[in-house]
């Protein structure tokens, strides 16, 4: 049994990974917590008097959150996190970044979960805070990707930077009759029509392309694409899952970009 985690810009998401697969745990915001009290709660509590044998994380939030979760698994788990980077070439998939290293190993784990269960020309959408496009040829060859802003990213935005205006949730519609409601529609709109438009440069690229979303967005996607996509909630952590399991000898970690993680 393992914990599988994703620690975002805001969010972290985590799954158990046993014999007959993945259990999502509830995701929390990070920011301005005491995360041993938080973990206690939805890691341990889940847990019961099971240990895992490893915590598998992709972080892309830096030192803010990874050292404190690499103490509370060290003093409740005993087990030290592993955690997943990107790296030049993975089980045939390569990394089209000049430098593989400065490419979101979020991204990198969502590409190997993608790939882990589809064929053929992908287009990876993972949005949340931000919202990353990345675009893999039939031949496992990374050809690149974008990043924007995701929806509420836009909306705090305007929020920020204007005086008569302010984030909105509501529905998404392509005209309203408020502000609220004009606001949720065009931040909606502006990214849902930006991931048709990349999808159909991928086609442009590659020929026929399969689209899966993942990401705290992706249902608002799926509902207003033009483009048949494929949701997968757990698409990062899959990829985690994979590095994970090429942990082993130095051999491997060299190949597979994997590295232990310290509290220090």
């Amino acid at each position: 049994m393992r914990i599988l985690v994703d620690i975002g810009n805001s969010r972290c998401k985590a799954a158990i990974e046993n014999d007959d697969g993945l259990h999502p745990l509830k995701s929390f915001a990070w920011h301005d917590i005491f995360l041993h009290d938080v973990l206690d709660d939805i890691w341990l509590k889940p847990l019961g008097t099971r240990l895992p044998s490893s915590v598998v994380v992709s972080n892309v939030a830096g030192d803010r959150l990874l050292p404190n979760l690499a103490a509370w698994c060290s003093v409740r788990l005993g087990v030290e996190p592993i955690a997943v980077v990107s790296s030049a070439e993975f089980g045939g998939l390569k990394n089209g970044y000049a430098n593989p290293s400065t490419f979101g190993v979020d991204r990198w784990a969502a590409m190997i979960g993608a790939r882990a269960k589809y064929t053929g020309a992908l287009c990876v959408i993972d949005s949340g805070t931000a919202t990353t496009i990345d675009l893999i040829s039939a031949q496992g060859q990374h050809l690149g990707g974008a990043i924007l802003p995701g929806i509420y990213t836009m909306r705090r935005s305007l929020g920020k930077y204007t005086s008569a205006l302010f984030a909105a949730d509501g529905e998404i519609s392509p005209f309203s009759d408020n502000t609220a409601a004009g606001i949720a529609g065009g931040t909606g709109f502006a990214s849902v029509g930006a991931m048709d438009r990349f999808v159909v440069e991928a086609e442009k690229a590659v020929g026929s392309v399969t689209t899966i979303v993942t990401g705290g967005e992706s249902e608002i996607l799926k509902s207003l694409m033009l483009s048949p996509v494929h949701i997968d909630p757990l698409l990062v952590l899959k990829g985690v899952a994979v590095l994970g399991g090429a942990y082993g000898t130095q051999a491997n970690r060299q190949v597979a970009g994997v590295k232990k993680s310290s509290a220090n």
